[in-house]
């Protein structure tokens, strides 16, 4: 019994995990703030996504002792065909243009694309995990895909991380150009918003290691009960019906003493 509720705690546990995990991730995916710099001679913040960007103005003044206001987020995607055109046309005027440098971040780049894939796969991983988990009390056998599933959601998740965090430190991701200072961008809160997503899946990755070797456990132990039912225990029920007790059956055979008797002959 104690076994049975520590199988079903775990299961459950790893469970609400994965779906935690989920919610961090995908929250940290439709967030823009992955890297942000606040390009003082612009007098503007940009934040730079991985399939978006936006630019808030700074915070200005609304009255005299009122508290300063907080400027909407003006966003473009990164794939939209326009926002791409009006970036070409910035950086072919860039002796012109002190900005145009900065275009280059709202670029939609080969990596951002492959953390965007990595992303996709494991929320689709992750979400296969908590299917087989839902149905490993009924169905033994697939407490093992819950576990080999959510260890491909973790595995993708660390890759994402992996890869943004060195592509956002290379030297042309990391800085941007003004016109007359060079400002350093920051890893954003939507990076680590992601990155507890993904130690949330590792919690749940132990919790389901441990559910699988519970769930075998307890089929093996079933099996063991079965081959004994299937032995000499078996002939109990049927002995009963007769009022026979199973011990005489384990007796010895004794050869029974009849009284021997003599015929009498002619000789």
């Amino acid at each position: 019994m104690a076994s049975a509720f520590v199988k079903k705690a775990l299961l459950v546990l790893s469970i609400i995990l994965i779906f935690i995990g989920m919610c961090l991730t995908i929250g940290g995916a439709f967030s823009p703030a992955w890297q942000v710099v606040d390009i003082r001679e612009f007098r503007a913040e940009h934040q730079h996504g991985l399939w978006w960007d936006c630019i808030r103005a700074e915070k200005h003044v609304v009255a005299v002792g009122d508290f300063y206001d907080e400027a909407p987020l003006h966003c473009m995607y990164k794939f939209d065909n326009s926002a791409e055109l009006v970036i070409e046309n910035t950086l072919n005027n860039i002796d012109e243009d002190g900005a145009a440098g900065e275009s280059e971040h709202h670029r939609f780049w080969a990596w951002h694309k492959a953390i965007l894939f990595f992303i996709i796969f494991s929320e689709c991983l992750a979400f296969l995990s908590i299917c087989t988990g839902v149905c490993a009390p009924c169905f033994s056998p697939t407490a093992f895909v819950f576990a080999i599933s959510l260890f491909g959601a973790v595995l993708c998740s660390i890759i994402a991380d992996g890869v943004f965090f060195l592509a956002a430190n290379r030297v042309d991701n990391r800085f941007v150009q003004g016109m007359v200072g060079t400002y350093e961008q920051q890893i954003g809160y939507a990076f680590y918003l992601h990155l507890l997503g993904t130690l949330a899946w590792i919690g749940a990755f132990v919790c389901a290691l441990l559910t699988t070797y519970k769930f075998f456990q307890s089929s093996g132990n079933s099996d063991d009960e079965i081959q004994e039912d299937n032995g000499f225990h078996q002939r109990e029920p049927f002995l009963r019906n007769y009022n026979i007790p199973p011990e005489s059956f384990r007796q010895p055979y004794k050869t029974p003493n009849y009284p021997r008797s003599y015929r009498e002959t002619a000789a």
